[in-house]
């Protein structure tokens, strides 16, 4: 806080760290941490637990590969995130927003009891199609949560805790469906281990009920502002359908791309996808919409007015037009115009800051499991314990501790913080690889050296593959590693969270967030292919050095975007702090 005496008449408010506190007598908090978990249990039911049951009932890699696309629709979901800007229903008896929630959660909940009655081994095609519809209906869930989740905010200590709180509870679901699951088929199977995460998440639809709807939710339409008044009808129109056909592109060649891969025996393949036609999705997608949205700001005006509304007699078309024009640019030239420059800092640091997680996260098994390349070729069971059970721990640990941070310095210092942990982390894989001999340094100096051997030992032994006297020394490594990775990723999720929280207008939240938080995926899905080659070519080692130095451009992204909002702070109100709280 600024170090000035306070006006006559000014109420100083608590610290920042009171005020986080108070936030959570809540029920909103408590709707918050239900909601992650009915977030988190679908996206790793499809995307981590079936693997494990697939590849345990004989499907080959290529198939299980095959059924990976559907992470598509988390990383493209922006592109039907403006049917959910505004909030309405056709039946929305709990208020429209979480009227929309229970509408997605039902169906999840109902599509996870399918799956226990499937044979992976016999019926691919039925798994492959519940599993595609709980991706998709999952993904639309987190549009609507994520637009429920910044509008119910009060203040930027609500939406920096509640960030941390989704994150919390979305880590909280990966034990559930990682360690939990894995361990629990050995003795009851996988039908029942769904059965359970499908109970699991009729559980945490009670979060909707809890959750209070949105007062944004309630406006209506006429009061809110839109660009559609300053642009001229002739142009509106012409960009708005170019924009439309360009998404109606990209979504095809999605939809085709999957339907082919589910089809087709050898099916496309997926890096030549990613490779080729990649860029084009995200240039039809992102690119073209904002550039468009930056000209229009340019050429017509910076301030918005009034909806307009539709002229009796005028055809469905043009009024569909309309729609689409309020919908996709209104939040980007909102954005744009109020961010100025800056919105080009936000959207490069979505696109870059969990690029060391996101592209090394693909490779994290075969890194564990494999011997080649500098690989570690440790057992299923070590992996279940140190990355599944420890590792999520201290996934759920970093995500507190960077909440914790935040309520007393600020979002600001914490991204920054968040992304040099996450770069300086892939150092301790990159010493992982070539044997460890630094992690076993920092053992010994920091004296714990021989009760994580205890308890790594007793983790190795579990493995009936456990191999010779080291096998303690060895996981004791690999866990410190993780701890150290998974920390660093808990907390830097958080920091990015409530980063992109801070940076969106309630009003347009569905779209704005969406197209943050899908940028987050985009640049780590089309790295894989490049990574993959380059771990083939020079092993693992140079792979983490080369992300750690990439991690670097997210430090100084963030960096700036911190003096930009210092920058705009003291022009402002020379007693408010960097990241615009005092």
């Amino acid at each position: 806080m600024s170090g000035e005496a306070a006006a006559p008449g000014d109420v100083r408010k608590p610290p920042r760290i009171v005020r986080a506190f108070r936030a959570l007598n809540d029920r909103r908090m408590v709707a918050m941490l239900l909601l992650a978990l009915a977030a988190g249990l679908p996206f790793g039911a499809v995307l981590g637990t079936l693997n494990a049951w697939l590849t345990v009932e004989g499907v080959n890699p290529s198939t299980i590969g095959t059924l990976s696309l559907i992470t598509l629709g988390y990383a493209f979901k922006y592109l039907w995130s403006p049917a959910f800007q505004t909030a309405h229903h056709p039946t929305p008896f709990l208020g429209p927003r979480r009227t929309w929630l229970l509408s997605f959660q039902v169906p999840i909940a109902i599509l996870l009891l399918i799956l226990p009655f499937s044979d992976p081994g016999s019926q691919i095609g039925l798994v492959a199609i519940v599993a595609l519809g709980v991706a998709l209906l999952s993904a639309t869930h987190d549009i609507v949560l994520d637009a429920w989740r910044i509008e119910v905010a009060r203040s930027d200590e609500d939406k920096d805790l509640m960030a941390a709180l989704y994150q919390f509870g979305y880590r909280a679901s990966t034990f559930v469906t990682g360690f939990l699951a894995l361990l629990l088929a050995e003795y009851i199977g996988w039908a029942m281990v769904y059965g359970l995460i499908a109970l699991m998440m009729v559980l945490a639809i009670s979060g909707t009920f809890i959750a209070p709807e949105p007062e944004l939710s309630s406006e209506p339409a006429g009061s809110r502002e839109s660009f559609q008044a300053t642009v001229p009808e002739t142009r509106l129109r012409v960009l708005t359908a170019a924009v439309a056909i360009g998404w109606g592109v990209a979504i095809s060649m999605i939809v085709w791309h999957v339907f082919t891969s589910l089809t087709r025996d050898p099916p496309p393949s997926g890096t030549a996808f990613v490779r080729d036609q990649g860029p084009v999705i995200v240039a039809l997608t992102v690119m073209v919409p904002a550039i468009l949205a930056a000209l229009m700001l340019y050429f017509f005006g910076r301030k918005p007015g009034l909806v307009v509304p539709d002229k009796a007699g005028e055809s469905t078309s043009v009024k569909v037009l309309h729609s689409l024009f309020r919908a996709i640019f209104d939040p980007l030239m909102e954005m744009i115009g109020r961010l100025g420059w800056g919105a080009l800092i936000v959207l490069l640091l979505a696109l870059t800051y969990r690029f060391t997680d996101a592209v090394w996260g693909a490779f994290a098994y075969p890194f564990y499991l494999d011997d080649r390349f500098g690989a570690l070729h440790h057992s299923m069971a070590d992996v279940a314990v140190a990355s599944k059970f420890f590792g999520v721990l201290m996934t759920m640990a970093g995500a507190a501790l960077g909440a914790m941070v935040i309520s007393f310095i600020g979002r600001m210092p914490v991204l920054v913080m968040g992304a040099i942990l996450a770069a300086a982390t892939n150092l301790l894989f990159a010493d992982l690889s070539m044997g460890g001999a630094r992690i076993d340094a920092f053992l010994e100096w920091t004296h714990i050296a021989e009760p994580l051997r205890a308890f790594a030992g007793w983790a190795a032994a579990i493995s009936p593959h456990a191999e010779g006297a080291d096998a303690g020394n060895r996981m004791a490594r690999l866990m410190i590693a993780i701890a150290g990775e998974n920390l660093a990723g808990g907390f830097a999720s958080v920091a990015v969270v409530a980063f992109l929280t801070s940076v969106v207008n309630p009003r347009f939240a569905a779209v704005q967030y969406a197209l943050l938080g899908s940028l987050t995926m985009l640049i780590g899905t089309l790295g894989r292919p490049w990574l993959g080659e380059l771990i083939e070519t020079h092993g693992y080692y140079t792979v983490f050095i080369v992300t750690f130095w990439l991690g670097g451009i997210a430090v100084v992204l963030s960096l700036v975007e911190w003096w930009r909002q210092a920058r705009l702070a003291g022009a402002a109100k020379p007693g408010v702090s960097a990241d615009g709280t005092s």
